[in-house]
């Protein structure tokens, strides 16, 4: 079966972004996703957790495709010039945890559109790190740590 189109990614991000703030179906992060695909006609694989061809390299994520986080944690630590720091952690999936990119940014911090987060089942726009980095800009160092494992998953049609 052949990827989604660009153009056909963006009905899905579309269709997620039509139902931000609102509960989708039951509120379920993979309901989002599984209605999604209904929606715009995309190939739903038997396997439960599976949304298409697997995407092998975080370089090669693009807008649409779907991450399957699995006991996935994020640390962030910003030190300042000063001597001041700040600490804070963002977690997806005890066990699993279902997410539509919608962009994500040459330092690896991705926009994910999802529900079930963040004690709502209101569908979200959320940001956050997915890759291990060290990161300095304007006398500010920025250590992030990741945990856990997310699969990409390209979306398909049926020819």
């Amino acid at each position: 079966m052949p990827d989604v189109t660009e153009q056909q990614a963006r009905r899905l991000i579309a269709f997620a972004t039509q139902r931000m703030g609102q509960v989708e179906g039951n509120g379920q992060c993979w309901t989002l996703v599984d209605n999604g695909f209904r929606s715009v006609g995309f190939h739903k694989p038997s396997a439960t957790y599976r949304w298409g061809r697997v995407v092998e390299q975080l370089a090669n994520a693009r807008p649409g495709d779907v991450f399957q986080f699995s006991n996935f944690r994020v640390a962030v630590r910003i030190e300042s010039a000063d001597g001041s720091w700040t600490e804070a952690t963002q977690s997806r999936g005890a066990p699993r945890h279902t997410a539509i990119l919608e962009s994500i940014d040459a330092n690896g911090v991705a926009t994910f559109l999802e529900s079930n987060v963040n004690d709502s089942f209101d569908v979200q726009r959320n940001r956050f790190h997915v890759r291990t980095a060290d990161l300095e800009e304007g006398g500010d160092r920025t250590t992030v740590r990741v945990s856990g494992s997310f699969t990409i998953y390209r979306p398909q049609v049926s020819e």
